[in-house]
This record gives C-alpha cells, sequence and structure tokens, in this order.
C-alpha cells in the first residue's frame, strides 16, 4: 500500500532536474508532507482526516528509512 502512495506522490512531484540528489530529496518531502495537508485540511469527517494523518506518518517514515532508494527513483 506504501509503495502504491508513494509512486503516485513520485509522479506528481516536479522539481528542476539540475537539483542535487539531496535538495531533491528534501523538496519530495516537504510536497509529500503538504499534498497530505491539503487532504487532511479538505476533509470533513474526523475518521477521514485521522487516515491521512496516519498515512502521512507512514509514508514520511517509509521515505526516511529508505532514503537511498527513493533519491534513486526522484533522480530517473
Amino acid at each position: 500500500m506504501i509503495k502504491e502512495i508513494l509512486k503516485e506522490l513520485i509522479l506528481s512531484f516536479e522539481t528542476d532536474s539540475y537539483y542535487p540528489a539531496k535538495l531533491k530529496y528534501r523538496d519530495f518531502l516537504a510536497h509529500v508532507y503538504m499534498t497530505f495537508d491539503k487532504k487532511i485540511v479538505l476533509s470533513k469527517v474526523d475518521r477521514e482526516m485521522n487516515k491521512y494523518k496516519k498515512m502521512r506518518i507512514d509514508v514520511i517514515n517509509y521515505i526516511v528509512m529508505h532514503e537511498k532508494q527513493v533519491i534513486r527513483e526522484l533522480s530517473k
């Protein structure tokens, strides 16, 4: 599940190709946070808000734990 969400987020991420990999990675983390933040703000039901908050935490934890793999994917 997290990998599918991560693929969608990578596809929706746009940055300049000449940025160093570490900078792309940091921008991607911000993109992930802001994407989920928008979903949380637009949610009208508490259960849905909590779902997106948990997903945001899980995805960011996965990205941090698999930093090198994510950087490799962003560099493609």
